[in-house]
């Protein structure tokens, strides 16, 4: 484990979506415990953000994997790199959002979609988990529906699509 985590640590910087994926199978096929590679989100850029994505992708190749640890990588997040949380938007509209994560993967969401400087891809991604919430707790779909109508005609078409889109859903 020790050897894989050095590699990751010296390797993530330059690594490409190839080796990732190559990595991700690997962790999967070996099951290394994500938790143990936690400690690669405190490294600096382009360290931590490639991690990031590492953990996307092994989402990606085996959603248990990821899920089992997203509670330890999200409470480990928000204790040493808040300014990456926005990652936990993909993570939980590939796996799902862990239960005792969901009050505050709520909060985030809610104020990721809001956030005039947050990008629509998060956006996107925070509209879909926020949706599949909505059917386990619908006594968030009125503020869903006010949210996504404060969002309107703000960003581009396909945002503006995807938001009339659930909207529809949402009012059915």
């Amino acid at each position: 484990m020790k050897n894989f985590y050095q590699e990751l640590l010296i390797s993530l910087p330059k690594s490409t979506g190839d080796h990732r994926k190559t990595w991700a199978e690997l962790i999967v096929s070996n099951r290394i415990d994500l938790t143990e590679l936690a400690p690669l989100m405190k490294e600096e850029h382009p360290i931590s953000s490639r991690f990031l994505w590492l953990l996307s992708d092994v989402g990606l190749s085996d959603a248990p994997t990821l899920f089992t640890a997203l509670p330890y990588l999200f409470s480990y997040c928000r204790e040493n790199n808040p300014a990456q949380l926005h990652a936990f938007a993909s993570y939980w509209s590939y796996v799902g959002v862990p239960e005792e994560n969901e009050a505050a993967a709520i909060d985030y969401l809610f104020t990721w979609l809001l956030s005039p400087t947050i990008n629509t891809s998060i956006k996107s991604r925070a509209i879909l988990v926020l949706m599949q919430l909505v059917s386990k707790h619908p006594e968030l779909k009125n503020e869903l529906i006010a949210s996504l109508k404060s969002q309107q005609n703000r960003y581009s078409a396909d945002f503006e699509k995807r938001i009339t889109k659930q909207l529809k859903e949402l009012e059915k």
